[in-house]
């Protein structure tokens, strides 16, 4: 019989956690419930109207009434919803929740029904949660269930990722080829960095890529940089100062006397709309100057006086560094535009046959400006790697020292081993079983999650000082780094540090037994986890959805933090962002051990399953209510989630190998180490297969879904081939060219640029000559008809029908009825992709006349001018119109259909089908300005504009004094859209004045 002390506090210690952390879900949940209603920006800031910072396609419908018909409301919607409301980010985090939430309770289905009742009878009468764990096996036979459930678990994972994967790159190359993503500006400009000396020069990059319709180079920028990082701080100062000195000057005034008033204005000699009437000028705001610290021993000068001035003289500096700019230092990096997403692909797809892998460092397509770390422009390659070498060692070391910490908790977690070697620690022994449970239970836990919360910002920081070309890189930097850093915390750590403390005494009497006695204990850490997972199931979503932060901030806090109407704008504009490189791994270290322990402790799934679920459902609202979209990442988080589930499959394989070893158990051994090669040679296959099309987008499938004929989606290899050829095709035809293309065929659009014809007859036959770079076969397709193509198997009447109204063009869609008619767009339809080849004469145009309103954008669709061009929206998307949201892939097929196409991803996920079920929102098209083409990639200095200082309009007319005073400096200062309360307290009516919309690019 086993010691009753051997159960620990695990008991005890699931009871209190268990009773704890639902009441405080509970608690979170209640509230929620109670808060919502009357606190709708906190709750459901999408839903509102005057939330100007949210497009309107992408705003949501109020939540539904009673307290959980949002859950109905919002499980009952297409995928298609999802992907308007949530992102393409945001829905792919839901589904990977969703997939790993499902994985689970299957695991429950095919598992728990088996081994619970082997591990429990298997004679080594454990108490507690260990009775149902693979410690409690005695007998060795009972190894092959587990072995062979091991197969069938994790065969299920492996495939699984496959078919996702499939899906992933299937509907990444379908939304590539929607018209808002082929027009974007970003699809049609690939990135080149740590170019060679040799080749970092425009004539050389537009040799070896004769398409280009431009090729800029990054350049030394970093005077104009600090000036205008200068500028801002100036105008910052200068804002609030002036909010200051105004609120003041209206609470001097606010509910006087007219007696205080005249002794005010000393009897009528004073000016009102005079500042020095309020606040003398030795009064008023100051500041010191320096870089130090502080501003230590710099001069102190008036904030109002010295930021206007200084604003002014910046400004001047600024603008002539503008106009300037491409005189100074290219730096090692170039972008290269095209006229289309085709012609960007394929030279992604041929750089590195043509450059070669030593002549340039890394390639990326899809990225816009304002994505890219122009810091890290500058880099060399040595420079980069030799970063990215410090920062990851960087990461290794904090791993090791963060270890220390995380094993205090680990040991916490059975504390009650160690009190008979620590004498010091004795006096637990004589607490009540509630406290013990405390102590066990909650303390190591909340403290594992602080101390994890604490690693994300740091590992961002780090990111961008490896090296890290785009936001999107260093978000995957931080969630490869995070994710690993959390499994060897959380998962490794923990686990050696819960089974060495259980395991101390008899280690100690016997080092040479280390080995066996850990992975005899190594099923009892599974106690810590079920309490982990009853943390992160019931107290983490609630308190997420609970929204407490910004509750306080919007209630309490920001009365008194923000008091311009800048602040108090933005406060109410912005919505929380979140950061997907640190919610993914936060998931995939939970799916993580649920893996692991699924057949060594397998109770552990019932646990996962439930806080998946939970999880997933506060997700679900968050991402359609809640929060906003970041920088687009097309869900490149998901296929990096997916493949580093592989790590908790190699994981629990180990384990198991682990036990099967200690128990001498060698037909389960063998069988065990089959099944690691087959994971192993399935997870290279993989990884072989779809990492190269990640970003890469066969050219076949681009012509295929503008209606081209004798093309189609290379469904067989999803285009892998195909990529390799454009690869070898390019190369061959740049070594074999004589002229190297130094010499290229002359192009109407050439000598428009110059100016020697005028820019008119812009037929598709006059466009331009043969060029020696284009195959016969694009040659050939480039003069056919746009038309309906014959081998398109779908193909829908326009999306959008010529109307003068809102309502009659919805009228026509309704008699359209097509429910699949999502993005499969003719090339001769008014709505459409928009290239500038089409637009020629619209250059340099508003897209409403200056005398009237005619439209010159595509007709029917909703124009909304923007900050570097006019996004031309589809009616129905921005109306949520039921035939905007097409039905679900598999929705239309009979259950027996999507059983038999389960196995069959092909079949599942059809190109054709994965891009009809798109929301209209993919039918967006963007006309950028031609001033913002020009010089689109370049630092954002570059084209940042003069600062407009915003204060509040007061009722004496101070304001408008100190506009003409800084205004005379050449500071520009406006109080439009603002005025006092009442109370005497700030608002805004409107945007700020130098607020636009932005244009995705």
């Amino acid at each position: 019989m086993a010691d009753s002390s051997d159960t620990g506090s695990s008991t005890s210690a699931f009871v209190i956690t268990l009773i704890a952390n639902g009441l405080v879900g509970i608690t979170f949940v209640w509230l929620f419930l109670l808060l919502r209603p009357k606190n709708r920006r906190v709750y459901e800031p999408r839903s509102l109207k005057d939330v100007q910072t949210i497009p309107e396609e992408e705003r949501t419908d109020p939540v539904p009434e009673g307290y959980f018909g949002w859950v109905e409301y919002l499980l009952s919607k297409p995928h298609s919803f999802l992907i308007q409301h949530t992102g393409v980010d945001g829905y792919f985090l839901i589904r990977y929740i969703g997939i790993v939430g499902s994985l689970s309770f299957m695991g429950c289905l095919i598992i728990l029904p088996i081994l619970l009742p082997v591990n429990a009878t298997s004679g080594n009468n454990l108490k507690g949660f260990d009775l149902l764990s693979f410690s409690n096996v005695s007998n060795k036979n009972r190894f092959y269930a587990h072995v062979f459930l091991s197969w069938i678990f994790f065969g299920m994972f492996t495939y699984i990722i496959y078919k996702e994967l499939y899906y992933y790159v299937v509907f990444r190359h379908a939304m590539q080829t929607t018209p808002l993503y082929d027009g974007l500006l970003s699809s049609r400009t690939v990135i080149i960095t740590e170019l060679h000396k040799d080749i970092a020069q425009e004539g050389e990059m537009q040799m070896r890529f004769p398409k280009a319709s431009d090729v800029a180079f990054a350049h030394d920028l970093s005077d104009l940089q600090e000036l205008c990082k200068e500028r801002a701080k100036n105008a910052a100062k200068y804002e609030a100062a002036l909010n200051k000195v105004l609120n003041k000057c209206v609470k001097m005034t606010r509910n006087k006397t007219q007696e205080q008033l005249d002794k005010l204005y000393n009897n009528g000699t004073k000016p009102k709309e005079d500042l020095e009437t309020y606040v003398p000028y030795k009064k008023r705001p100051k500041h010191r100057l320096g870089k130090l610290p502080l501003c230590l021993g710099g001069k102190k000068v008036s904030t109002l006086s010295y930021s206007s001035k200084r604003i002014g003289e910046l400004n001047d500096e600024i603008h002539e560094k503008q106009a300037d700019w491409a005189s100074n230092d290219r730096q090692p990096a170039c972008f290269i535009q095209f006229e289309s997403q085709l012609e960007a692909q394929r030279c992604f797809q041929s750089v590195e046959a043509i450059l070669g892998t030593t002549h340039f460092g890394k390639c990326f397509i899809g990225h816009s400006p304002e994505d890219i770390n122009w810091d890290t422009m500058r880099l060399s390659g040595k420079e980069r790697h030799s970063r990215r070498a410090v920062a990851n060692t960087i990461m290794v070391l904090l791993i090791i020292f963060w270890a220390i910490p995380v094993t205090v908790v680990g040991a916490i977690s059975n504390i009650n081993f160690l009190t008979d070697k620590v004498p010091f620690l004795q006096f637990i022994n004589n607490m009540p079983d509630f406290l013990m449970g405390i102590i066990t239970g909650l303390l190591p836990i909340i403290a594992l999650a602080i101390l994890m919360s604490l690693v994300p910002p740091f590992i961002l920081k780090l990111g961008k000082m490896s090296g890290c070309v785009t936001a999107q890189e260093t978000d995957l930097y931080c969630q490869a780094w995070y994710y690993a850093f959390s499994v060897v915390e959380i998962f490794l750590v923990v686990t050696a540090a819960s089974s060495a403390s259980s395991t101390v005494d008899s280690i100690i009497d016997d080092p040479s037994s280390a080995m066996t006695l850990l992975a005899s204990n190594l099923p009892k850490a599974s106690n810590f986890y079920i309490m982990y997972f009853l943390l992160k199931g019931l107290t983490g979503p609630t308190w997420s959805i609970l929204q407490a932060a910004n509750l306080v901030l919007s209630k309490f806090l920001g009365r008194f933090l923000d008091s311009t109407p800048r602040q108090k704008w933005k406060r109410y504009n912005t919505l929380s962002i979140p950061r997907m490189g640190v919610v993914y791994p936060g998931i995939e270290v939970l799916v993580c051990i649920y893996i692991c322990y699924s057949i060594i402790a397998p109770i552990l799934l019932f646990f996962s399953t439930v806080m998946l679920s939970l999880i997933y459902v506060v997700y679900l609202y968050n991402l359609n209510y809640v929060f906003g979209f970041s920088f687009d990442l097309k869900g490149r988080n998901y296929p990096r989630a997916l493949f580093q589930i592989f790590v908790g499959i190699y994981l629990s394989e180990v384990c198991l190998l682990g036990l099967f070893i200690m128990a001498k158990t060698w037909g389960p051994l063998v069988l065990e180490v089959v099944w690691i090669v087959v994971t192993a040679l399935a997870h290279i296959y993989m990884k072989r297969k779809f990492m190269p099309l990640l970003d890469a987008v066969p050219l076949s499938a681009i012509r295929y879904a503008r209606g081209e004929s004798g093309y189609s989606y290379p469904t067989s290899d999803l285009g892998s081939q195909e990529i390799r050829d454009i690869a070898e095709e390019m190369k061959g035809k740049y070594e074999s060219d004589n002229t190297h293309g130094i010499l290229t065929p002359v192009t109407r659009d050439d000598l428009k640029k110059a100016d020697l014809i005028p820019d008119n007859n812009n037929t598709p036959e006059n466009n331009g000559l043969v060029n020696p770079f284009e195959s016969s076969s694009e040659r050939t397709s480039s003069y056919r008809s746009n038309g309906d193509g014959d081998s398109m198997k779908k193909m829908n009447e326009p999306v959008i029908k010529k109307s003068s109204t809102l309502s009659s063009s919805a009228k026509n869609r309704d008699n359209n009825a097509a429910g699949n008619e999502s993005t499969f767009v003719p090339e001769n339809d008014k709505f459409r992709k928009f290239h500038y080849s089409d637009v020629e004469a619209l250059r340099n145009k508003r897209p409403y006349g200056d005398d009237d309103h005619e439209q010159h954008g595509p007709e029917g669709a909703l124009p909304v001018n923007a900050d570097s061009g006019v996004i031309y929206s589809n009616p129905a998307a921005v109306m949520k119109e039921p035939q905007a949201f097409p039905p679900d892939v598999l929705e239309t097929n009979t259950w027996s259909q999507r059983i038999l196409q389960f196995f069959s991803p092909r079949k599942s996920y059809p190109f054709d089908e994965v891009r009809t079920r798109f929301p209209y929102v993919f039918n967006t098209s963007i006309e950028y300005d031609e001033e913002y083409l020009n010089a689109a990639y370049t630092d954002p200095c570059v084209r940042e504009k003069d600062p407009i200082v915003w204060c509040c309009k007061d009722p004496l007319g101070v304001s408008k004094q100190q506009i003409q005073e800084a205004r005379s400096n050449g500071l520009d200062v406006s109080d439009d859209f603002t005025r006092y309360d009442e109370k005497g307290k700030v608002i805004f009516t409107y945007n700020p004045p130098d607020y636009e919309p932005e244009v995705k690019k």
